[in-house]
């Protein structure tokens, strides 16, 4: 596993190093000025997840799943793997998300960063297995509504923090830091799912 592990960590670094500058000059306005920090939070989100999506294209492109089917439990271990970048990668944003508020001298920094953190997992819950189905060409067009939908309702999510912490009602731990936990949930659950599909797959 630690090999697929590598290897996608590999193929994200090129697009990583161009999408992190651009984050840390959005972070550095979200800071400084009055540019929403809630817009910066949804793009890196969604950037998170189209990088690992495009980790489908390059099986695709590859024939990734065909080697992997000719290593000792190779399948499963590549999917064991890309799961757990994605665990890692929820991990970065809630950080990253913590870093940003207490920059911006937000209050609710901590369900904040359990709003993106465990939204992030809920969506890759969802998109991972239809990526696994129909492949990462494919798999964009399916994966068009559900962004329209997660991006939605985490950018409710967030307004409503910000707008409860304008008014000095930053008391709504509860839904938001047990969002990680469902997540987290959701994507063992999204995991078995995961390893089913591959198991089914012809070389």
């Amino acid at each position: 596993m630690t090999g697929f592990l590598k290897r996608d960590f590999y193929l994200m670094e090129t697009n990583l190093r161009f999408y992190l500058l651009f984050i840390v000059a959005f972070a550095i306005l979200a800071a400084f000025t009055d540019f929403s920090v809630a817009f910066l939070s949804i793009y890196v989100v969604i950037f998170a997840m189209s990088s690992v999506m495009g980790l489908f294209s390059y099986d695709d492109m590859s024939r990734w799943t065909a080697y992997g089917a000719a290593a000792p439990a190779g399948r499963m271990a590549m999917v064991d793997a890309r799961y757990l970048l994605t665990l890692l990668i929820s991990v970065g944003i809630s950080l990253f998300q913590m870093l940003i508020s207490l920059l911006g001298g937000e209050a609710g920094d901590l369900p904040m960063a359990a709003l993106y953190g465990g939204g992030f997992l809920l969506y890759a819950a969802v998109t991972l297995p239809v990526c696994y189905h129909f492949g990462g060409t494919k798999a964009r067009t399916v994966m068009i509504l559900i962004v329209a939908v997660m991006g939605a309702l985490i950018g409710m999510g967030a307004t409503t923090l910000q707008l409860s912490s304008g008014f000095g009602r930053v008391s709504l731990p509860s839904p938001f830091l047990l969002l990680p936990l469902a997540g987290i949930a959701a994507l063992a659950i999204s995991w078995r799912v995961s390893l089913g599909i591959m198991g089914r797959k012809e070389l």
